[in-house]
């Protein structure tokens, strides 16, 4: 049974803070975080170790991940040429897909990740990415 899922895009830099990420981009941010700006629970040490700037999709978790891409998408529509320009400048800029599932025999805290090679090679070639899941419970 999926317990969560959301879409998000997210900007890390060292150097940029996130009002600078917003004034650049131009699109208001859902979550903002200042690098180092808080201890951790268990480790003490400061965090987060770059800053952050998220958008999200504003949809509730049980929108589909196809609907809450499509918003996120939407969001960042006319920012796209601004996020190169971020990363050129050793910002790094992800898309997350994030779903979660009830804790079982066979659950994994491994997601996926595709990087920039990976998605040129696919845009250049004309595919799609199709990402399928399942929950399956196996009966004996």
């Amino acid at each position: 049974m999926i317990v969560e899922q959301r879409v998000y895009f997210l900007i890390q830099s060292d150097e940029l803070a996130p009002d600078q990420i917003t004034r650049h981009l131009g699109v208001q941010p859902t979550r903002t975080e200042v690098k180092e700006s808080r201890r951790g629970g268990r480790s003490g040490r400061l965090l987060p170790p770059r800053h952050e700037w998220m958008t999200d999709s504003g949809l509730p978790e049980n929108a589909s991940l196809g609907e809450q891409l499509e918003a996120v998408m939407n969001r960042l529509a006319g920012a796209w040429d601004r996020i190169g320009e971020l990363t050129a400048r050793n910002a790094d800029a992800t898309l997350v897909m994030l779903r979660s599932f009830e804790p079982g025999p066979g659950s994994s805290p491994l997601g996926l990740v595709l990087d920039e090679a990976a998605f040129g090679l696919l845009h250049r070639s004309g595919a799609r990415l199709w990402i399928d899941e399942y929950d399956c419970e196996i009966s004996g």
